[in-house]
């Protein structure tokens, strides 16, 4: 009798665990459940859901003073500094220094600013299928998406994650917590919104940015170059010995161009034959659907050699080259830049070598499309909105026909006058954005391109105000004053502006300065210098303008000076010269005596979309080979090493550089040489001043509302673009 007494005891004492622990899991001593991997609650019966970074968290404070961020677990050992111990998700435990803790094999990881959290902290676990039930705007099994708000972007889009969004703008990376998590809509062009609903409506010109008394109309539009040519090779171009004037071989074939509107929808040009007229360039362009590009919108200027022209002193045309000038008049904004297709069959190249033997083969087909380079490419705003009153330009060559760097001269080819250089020093104002250094009455800067310097930077307009000159935009140059050089008198201080736009002297200029701040990229006393190739967007530089070491903690004022370059920054790119123009473009000798070269005299602006590090290579031999940032159009001429000018003596001037030129050169950097500074770029970068800029070309013109496609005009405004003024419209 006692022995079946005991037995029963010894089973009552098993059954304790509520609910026998539901088959999931094992009754302890206690009497408590021990859970079986993925069910929880007091007996077990609860299904455990899908674990996922949280999206919301609260990060662990240093609870004991120590400040010590590795304190914490090490693998498969308890530390006394954990603050949890044992749970499901991390049973080597977390630590109380937020971000540190340990995963389920005790490895430490170091960036669990959002822990992982059943359901993702964005749901609700449903113990009895172990499913989650997200909030809205969440999905995914642990709810680890953050949904688009509308998944199908209204049909108008794609729902991608912030990785696959950042890839999809110039390859950047986006490596953070969320890049698999976040997600957003990539909308298709003309539409906008977050999700894709609202339809764009037509881009235009404001009409009332036509409102200085200088000139009637001064809209800078989209103005783009591109060549189809021969540009490569292992011989010189104008070696007559190799080639001979009787050379017989010439491109052939057909490509198209492809143009992207305002909103960035692409359209293609019908095939046109290499060495094709302007007519038929701007016939194929104007003959793309939806009128994108409207009947006499876009003005075409031809360069270089087809077919029929002679060879010149046993040069050309056997290296043929064609290069197009383009102004898209009707087409405002910054456009996307055009792009040449020669693959028009596939894979396989339309555009070829005909006719040619085993040495012309040695060349390959070059096809580069880059802004123009006679002035400024479109924009969306004007940075320099603000006529300088009473001051205008016309430029000259100085006695020795130097090209670059000379003065602005008035009529008078006199220089200017007193009363021209206290109204330009009105207008000029405060390089720096530091009005504590500001000099004189006029409380402005003198500025320099000196390193670690803030020349002054302005928009040199022409005052044409015939329809030609309406889309003859103008330049941008770096102005500065100062003595002539080092051993002159203050007195003979004057203006002096980078590479002057035009060396023609009927052409007169209107200033527009700004209160933006232009500073010469530079660490400490040194500036940043640049390589790039025409027709490149990727330009190498000399530092690294990413500035890892500016994190917390790791801040250094005196090397860091002025080098840092971020996504979205305005740069300027201008050589040892302080214009943009290539010395010595081509082989030498050039294409023929009149070579197809591109020597604009000043800078576009160029926005940077990207800043990064090559990892390195076998081949990589310098620093300028790895550091870089990338710009949203091609640069329109040759930074390479290869366009550095002689240095086989060591005078500035003997360089093909004035007294001047060399002045300012020589203190780009303490102990720069001559052979050092030659060919290398100078990078200005440009911070804009939001107060004083004007959008001239926006949706509706800026005149009206944009209400699903369609522009309701302000009242005294008309067109399908509220782009003309009437005062009959209401």
């Amino acid at each position: 009798m006692k022995l079946i007494v005991l037995a029963l005891a010894a089973g009552t004492a098993v059954a304790e665990c509520p609910n026998a622990c539901s088959g999931h899991g094992s009754c302890g001593a206690f009497d408590e459940c021990a859970c079986f991997p993925n069910w929880q609650e007091a007996d077990c019966s609860g299904r455990t859901c899908p674990f996922a970074a949280a999206h919301v968290d609260t990060p662990k404070g240093d609870l004991d003073g120590s400040a010590d961020a590795l304190s914490g677990p090490a693998a498969g050992v308890n530390t006394v500094n954990n603050v949890v111990v044992g749970s499901m998700v991390y049973p080597h435990g977390t630590t109380e220094q937020y971000p540190y803790m340990a995963d389920s094999a005790g490895t430490q990881l170091t960036n669990t600013g959002h822990a992982y959290a059943e359901c993702g902290n964005k749901g609700i676990c449903d113990r009895g299928s172990g499913e989650c039930e997200c909030f809205p705007g969440y999905a995914g099994a642990g709810c680890q998406k953050a949904t688009c708000a509308d998944p199908t972007c209204s049909g108008h889009g794609i729902c991608m994650n912030a990785q696959n969004l950042a890839a999809q703008d110039h390859d950047n990376v986006y490596n953070l917590w969320d890049a698999e998590v976040g997600f957003s809509c990539l909308c298709e062009p003309g539409y906008s919104g977050p999700t894709c609903a609202s339809k764009m409506c037509k881009y235009g010109i404001d009409p009332l940015y036509y409102d200085d008394d200088v000139m009637a109309v001064r809209a800078p539009t989209a103005r783009v170059s591109f060549s189809v040519g021969n540009l490569t090779g292992t011989k010189a171009v104008g070696d007559a010995a190799a080639f001979g004037a009787a050379r017989k071989s010439f491109l052939e074939g057909t490509y198209a161009i492809k143009f992207y509107d305002a909103f960035g929808e692409d359209y293609e040009t019908a095939p046109l034959s290499v060495g094709a007229k302007c007519p038929e360039v701007v016939a194929a362009l104007e003959g793309m659907a939806n009128d994108v590009v409207p009947k006499h919108g876009v003005a075409c200027t031809m360069r270089g050699y087809t077919k029929s022209d002679k060879p010149v002193n046993g040069k050309g045309p056997g290296l043929q080259t064609v290069a197009y000038d383009l102004v898209f008049e009707e087409n405002p904004g910054d456009l996307k830049p055009i792009e040449v297709n020669a693959y028009l069959d596939g894979e396989r190249p339309t555009v070829y070598l005909a006719d040619g033997n085993s040495t012309d083969q040695e060349f390959n087909v070059d096809i580069d499309v880059f802004p123009n380079w006679k002035g400024i490419s479109g924009e969306f705003v004007d940075y320099f909105p603000s006529i300088c009153h009473g001051v205008q330009f016309m430029v000259a060559k100085t006695p020795q026909n130097e090209r670059t760097l000379g003065a602005a001269f008035t009529d008078s080819n006199s220089g200017l006058s007193a009363d021209e250089e206290k109204l330009l020093k009105a207008c000029l104002g405060d390089a720096d954005g530091n009005a504590d250094n500001n000099l004189e009455v006029y409380n402005w800067d003198y500025g320099t391109p000196n390193s670690t310097n803030t020349p002054h930077i302005v928009k040199l307009a022409p005052t044409d105000d015939s329809k030609s000159g309406m889309y003859d935009a103008g330049t941008f140059n770096l102005v500065w004053y100062g003595r002539a050089n080092d051993n002159a008198d203050a007195s003979t201080n004057k203006f002096y502006f980078s590479g002057l736009p035009t060396s023609d002297t009927n052409k007169k200029f209107a200033v527009f300065p700004t209160s933006g701040v232009a500073t010469v990229l530079a660490t400490n006393k040194t500036a940043v210098t640049a390589r790039f190739d025409r027709g490149a967007t990727k330009v190498y530089t000399s530092y690294d303008t990413s500035c890892p070491e500016l994190g917390i903690g790791h801040i250094n004022h005196e090397t860091i000076m002025n080098a840092c370059l971020n996504k979205g920054d305005k740069v300027f790119l201008f050589n040892n010269r302080f214009d943009t123009a290539d010395a010595g473009y081509g082989d030498g000798d050039g294409l023929t005596d009149a070579e197809v070269d591109q020597s604009a005299t000043a800078g576009n602006m160029y926005e940077v979309v990207k800043v990064g590090v090559d990892a390195p290579s076998a081949t990589t031999a310098t620093t300028e080979d790895r550091f870089y940032f990338v710009v949203d159009k091609a640069i329109n001429w040759d930074g390479s090493a290869t366009a550095a000018r002689s240095t086989s003596s060591s005078s500035l001037t003997d360089n093909g550089l004035n007294a001047v030129e060399a002045a300012w050169l020589s203190k780009l950097g303490d102990s720069a040489t001559v052979s050092q500074l030659i060919g290398l770029q100078t990078i200005v970068k440009f911070d804009t001043s939001t107060a004083e800029s004007y959008e001239y070309v926006a949706q509706c013109s800026g005149r009206g509302l944009c209400n699903e496609g369609n522009c309701e005009c302000f009242a005294g405004y008309t067109g399908d673009n509220c782009n003309l003024q009437s005062a009959l419209a209401s």
